[in-house]
């Protein structure tokens, strides 16, 4: 198994010495834990292999710019092909977003699905293309993504409310991609919980209104059953029964995984929590670790939030990040 740590080619240096950590080297004797990095950021900025294991985040727009922006096809191809040819043992890709501008103001309305089935449809038609061009060049992961989004202030940084962001990796069309092309899933376990928040009415989300779809025509329904949850325009998605991260972690069989302490994404008002840190004695996290080790992962990365990521999470410490990596050191070696 390989515990990765996150960071851009100018951090790598200063992050390899948490490898060195007691914890650390607890974990590689014991139990033969390897160390490496996930890489972040623009990929111009690599240059090298970082001279361990290596993974490395596409842009988190590429599918969507790929999508919309036929014309920078080629030199997005060229970029890749490039960073391709130094050697990341494997990609992670977001899938497509569907963009559209919602209401600033009405809480309701930020949440009523904009897009129709065909739109639905021809992104996952894209997807599965753009999956097939991507695999040629890495070993490719195709990582879940939150039906989320934030508001930006006009002087920078985030307000604490969401809004919609449906598009491609949401729920069970992650597992319809993995059948169609064979890609890996990259399981984020924060950006789930708080998919299974949103759909289920649950935490922050548990004031918003759920009116159910009584009739649904023949599009509409494949296209339930290929997202897993009710999706129509003019309405705001949701599940009628309950699943649980048990379950798609049990139905997706991932082998790479996202791990951070969040529960869910806000606490409205106040601040953004998504990416929050690892904590030793947090019981819900070691719940959801045994999870991940059930299924025997490759891979865990530690993906909590710090200060310096953004004005978000200005509240924690600048060095949240390394810390979690310390207590999930601790937390494996404890639960292996």
């Amino acid at each position: 198994m390989k515990l990765l740590a996150p960071g851009s080619p100018k951090e790598l240096v200063d992050r390899s010495l948490w490898f060195k950590t007691a914890n650390a080297r607890k974990l590689s004797e014991k139990y033969g834990v390897e160390f490496g990095f996930e890489l972040k950021g623009p990929t111009e900025a690599i240059r090298e292999s970082p001279g361990l294991y290596w993974g490395l985040h596409l842009p988190d727009m590429l599918a969507t710019d790929w999508y919309y922006h036929q014309k920078r096809r080629e030199k997005m191809f060229k970029e890749l092909k490039r960073v391709a040819k130094i050697g990341p043992n494997y990609a992670v890709l977001h899938g497509t977003h569907l963009l559209w501008q919602p209401p600033t103001k009405e809480y309701i309305q930020r949440y009523v699905d904009r897009s129709s089935t065909d739109e639905y449809f021809k992104i996952l038609k894209a997807n599965i293309e753009l999956i097939g061009e991507l695999k040629r060049l890495f070993n490719l992961k195709i990582e879940n993504f939150p039906l989320y989004f934030y508001y930006k202030k006009t002087q920078g940084g985030y307000l604490p409310y969401t809004f919609l962001m449906t598009g491609i990796g949401r729920l069970d069309d992650l597992a319809y991609l993995k059948e169609k092309t064979g890609v890996d899933i990259m399981f984020d376990i924060d950006h789930m919980q708080t998919v299974l928040n949103f759909l289920l009415r649950k935490r922050n989300y548990r004031h918003l209104p759920l009116e159910k779809i009584e009739k649904l025509s023949a599009d509409e329904k494949k296209l339930k059953d290929i997202f897993g949850f009710y999706l129509k325009k003019n309405y705001i998605p949701y599940l009628d029964h309950e699943v649980t991260l048990a379950h798609m972690i049990n139905k997706l069989a991932p082998k790479f995984f996202h791990v951070t302490g969040a529960l869910q994404d806000i606490i409205s008002g106040k601040k953004i929590v998504t990416h929050a840190p690892i904590r030793l004695k947090d019981k819900t996290f070691r719940k959801n670790i045994r999870l991940v080790l059930a299924q025997k992962p490759e891979a865990i990365l530690v993906e909590t939030a710090n200060s310096k990521v953004g004005n978000a999470w200005n509240y924690l410490r600048p060095n949240e990040t390394e810390l979690s990596f310390y207590n999930l050191c601790q937390i494996l070696f404890e639960e292996l």
